[in-house]
């Protein structure tokens, strides 16, 4: 198989593209939503381009060529990149192979099946039966659309697997935010302790792993069992915990979230740098900021908690390292109450629809609050998507004048991960699917800005990342997303899941209701 950088040196010789019949109605839909390269910035080199044919732009030849030729051989070579990258991306099982070769016939060792059975007759199980995938998808969302464009084709051209995408929902629940998690205690209940179960394959954050991990809910362990588990390091804590609860098969990382600040840069023309900054910004802006219920929204929730990280460690004289490792009820009385000090000091300066005459915490960030910065009604946000304003911006949902970017205090980070119900009733295609969502091109296409744009919590030393380190490398950053270089100096490691949990119960008492 070429590598990645052997298809873009060659990436000008459009003829051999024609000579993949196969692929051409694959790479004729979706070539345009999966461009890397972008005509709204100005042509970057490539790392290469010394003595390779991007060098078209040098001022020489600008002197014989008109712009519209410029243009044209720009969306040529644009075009035979995009092919080669995509096929790479479309041939996953190549990809697969490379990783585990032989593997794929040997006993997989996974619970549940016999001892026998090879990854190979698991895959033969999944094919022509349906996947329910449970997760956070709102319409118009990232993860829908990489679920909807990206990921559904795939399954069903690569494994013959159907794709049903449940959306997660954020209520109803009292052992969780999650209903699922009361849905799945239920079934279990009901006598479907095996099979059964509503749910194949979940999209799921700290807080539900910890208490259907606590209640025997979860299926495992699998996960460093899967040929694509080569892509992580499973002895690194920031994969092999989530949120101070260790994983132990039971989770495969599906993506790396880091929480970022949004302005607007034609309305404030100095973002604060840090919390204390941040905090007065609000009060001097009355209406330009809102954030959302913690108790009913990730993202409100990820948001007092960058809050409290500052007020309980470096605000305080200490260190973001205080606040690492299991919950510590002395620290937390100690400095929880400053935190609901600031949030009751800036609630009155909280933007409020038009009517509304007492504090509003909308219960759904992505579908309440992002229009709100589209329309420039607000002008600061919060996310935990870094590639949130460039794929807003890229369509048209945003204006192009918000940017994203860290406060010199640091930025949360954590990974995220996908989750097998006890009783889940296709659990092969819950395997497959994983797998797949694991390997390295659905990694890229993840990627991409234009589909996602979320950063990617795979081990760089993986032999089939390490192949695929060129295209990820050639990823243009749209202005409008932090530098790799920035939000890897700024990541602070997220908080254990029962800091979480009281945060949000918390808030709920001395914020909210107080």
């Amino acid at each position: 198989m070429k590598s990645t950088a052997e298809l873009k040196n060659n990436a000008d010789k459009t003829e051999e593209s024609k000579q993949h019949q196969r692929d051409d109605s694959y790479v004729d839909g979706i070539s345009a939503q999966h461009s890397v390269m972008n005509f709204d910035e100005p042509v970057k080199k490539s790392p290469d381009s010394s003595n390779s044919g991007f060098s078209i732009v040098s001022s020489r030849t600008c002197k014989v060529l008109t712009i519209a030729t410029i243009i044209f051989i720009l969306v040529i070579i644009n075009l035979a990149i995009n092919t080669a990258i995509l096929r790479e991306v479309q041939d996953d099982k190549t990809i697969v192979n490379t990783v585990v070769g032989s593997e794929l016939d040997q006993p997989a060792g996974l619970p549940g099946f016999k001892d026998t059975t090879t990854w190979n007759q698991i895959e033969t199980l999944a094919k022509s039966t349906t996947l329910n995938f449970y997760l956070y998808s709102p319409t118009g969302s990232s993860p829908r659309r990489w679920v909807d464009n990206v990921l559904t084709t795939e399954l069903s051209e690569k494994f013959g697997i159907t794709l049903n995408r449940i959306d997660a929902v954020y209520a109803n629940c009292d052992l969780a935010a999650m209903k699922l998690v009361c849905d799945v205690q239920n079934e279990v209940n009901a006598g479907k302790t095996t099979e059964g179960g509503s749910v194949d394959l979940v999209w799921i954050n700290g807080a539900n792993f910890a208490k259907m991990k606590e209640l025997d809910l979860l299926y495992g362990p699998w996960s460093t069992n899967v040929p694509n588990s080569k892509n992580f390091d499973f002895s690194n804590p920031s994969i092999s915990f989530d949120k101070g609860v260790p994983i132990e098969g039971m989770e495969l990382p599906f993506n790396l979230a880091q929480s970022i600040f949004l302005y607007n840069n034609r309305t404030v023309a100095s973002p604060p740098t840090d919390v204390p900054s941040f905090i007065q910004w609000v009060k001097n802006n009355p209406g330009r900021f809102i954030y959302s219920d913690p108790l009913k929204d990730f993202t409100g929730a990820a948001f007092i908690r960058r809050l409290f990280y500052y007020y309980a460690g470096t605000g305080a004289g200490g260190s973001p390292n205080d606040l690492l490792g299991s919950f510590n009820e002395n620290l937390y009385n100690q400095h929880a109450p400053t935190l609901w000090r600031i949030l009751n000091e800036i609630e009155p300066m909280l933007y409020k629809p038009a009517g509304q005459t007492t504090p509003w915490y909308p219960t759904d960030h992505e579908a309440e609050i992002r229009p709100l910065m589209g329309s420039e009604t607000i002008w600061m946000d919060f996310s935990f998507l870094i590639s949130e304003a460039s794929t807003r911006i890229i369509d048209s949902s945003w204006p192009s004048t918000i940017r994203g970017y860290v406060l010199s205090t640091g930025t949360i980070a954590d990974s995220n991960y996908l989750a097998i119900p006890v009783n889940a009733n296709n659990r092969e295609a819950a395997l497959i699917a994983a797998n797949h969502i694991a390997s390295a091109g659905s990694m890229f296409s993840r990627a991409l800005p234009e589909i996602w744009g979320t950063l990617q919590a795979f081990d760089p030393t993986a032999p089939s990342i390490k192949e695929w380190d060129p295209a990820f490398n050639y990823i243009n950053v749209h202005e409008a997303t932090p530098s790799v270089e920035t939000l890897a100096a700024s990541r602070l490691g997220d908080l254990h899941v029962d800091y979480v949990n009281r945060l949000n119960a918390d808030w709920d008492i001395f914020v909210k209701r107080a």
